[in-house]
């Protein structure tokens, strides 16, 4: 999801704590190559932080859903028992510090890109009319069949200035996953990324809350081994806040993902026939 604060969050905050996309925008020193190098430097910067902030509901955050209520996303989703279960405990231990239930473990996923918005007033850029994106499943479909499967490593957790997250560690086939999602669209729809692609897992997020408890109860699972996982399909979906009432902590619980394709990667043993 996106990573937005109120001109006044941003004004008392520095840059890397207003907007974690803008932290690598601004700072020349994280490192371009090195995932375990980036992930260290996000953790050092959370740990100097004072609070973490919340971009859920904040003014900007409400205007954005409003425009663009329905985002549209290449993810890969976490279809894994042991991983699963790994992520859960995370968040047990993590949600007594947090503002908003945890996001429900069904809906765990590494985000690859997201691709824009389900159009629902104005021709924005980057918005789409919900009957092209079945014809852009089908054209993606064939694409990632031609790319092999493999595996990448799950954990430890860590986290943004927002969000709690679990670390992805891989050998860049992520990447070359989120360039082949972003080659589907035309330049003029593309919804351009400011910054590098760091593979994670959203667990949950914090809301405004003060940093030393939460550093405290993070510190332990920076620890934890990182387990093995399989990459093995892409899909293409839709995410948006369900309707009806409901305390505004358990947004993530009422968010819905309506997948519209699914996209199995190349299994070993097969070869692309061209």
């Amino acid at each position: 999801m996106t990573h937005t604060v109120t001109p006044d969050v941003k004004a008392r905050l520095p840059a890397a704590a207003a907007d974690p996309s803008a932290d690598f925008r601004a700072d020349p020193t994280v490192p371009g190559r090195s995932l375990e190098a980036q992930f260290d430097a996000i953790w050092q910067r959370f740990s100097r932080l004072t609070h973490t902030i919340d971009t859920l509901t904040t003014r900007s955050a409400r205007w954005r859903r409003l425009l663009t209520p329905v985002a549209v996303s290449m993810i890969v989703p976490i279809q894994d028992e042991a991983v699963s279960a790994y992520l859960s405990e995370a968040q047990r231990k993590l949600s007594l510090y947090m503002g908003y239930v945890p996001q429900p473990v069904e809906k765990l996923h590494i985000t690859l890109a997201l691709l824009g918005y389900v159009r629902a007033v104005l021709p924005l850029p980057g918005t789409w009319r919900k009957a092209e994106l079945q014809t852009l499943a089908d054209n993606a479909r064939v694409r990632f069949a031609r790319l092999p499967a493999f595996t990448v490593r799950i954990g430890p957790i860590n986290a943004f200035p927002n969000v709690a997250i679990a670390e992805v560690h891989d050998d860049g086939q992520m990447r070359l996953l989120e360039q082949v999602a972003r080659d589907l669209i035309p330049v003029r729809r593309r919804v351009v990324s400011p910054y590098p692609l760091i593979p994670h897992i959203t667990l949950g997020y914090f809301g405004r809350r003060p940093t030393r408890p939460l550093i405290q109860a993070l510190t332990p699972l920076r620890d934890l081994p990182a387990l093995p996982f399989q990459v093995d399909q892409v899909a293409l979906t839709l995410y948006y806040r369900g309707f009806g009432p409901y305390r505004t902590k358990f947004i993530l619980r009422h968010s819905i993902e309506q997948v519209i394709g699914q996209m199995p990667l190349m299994q070993a043993g097969h070869h692309d026939p061209d």
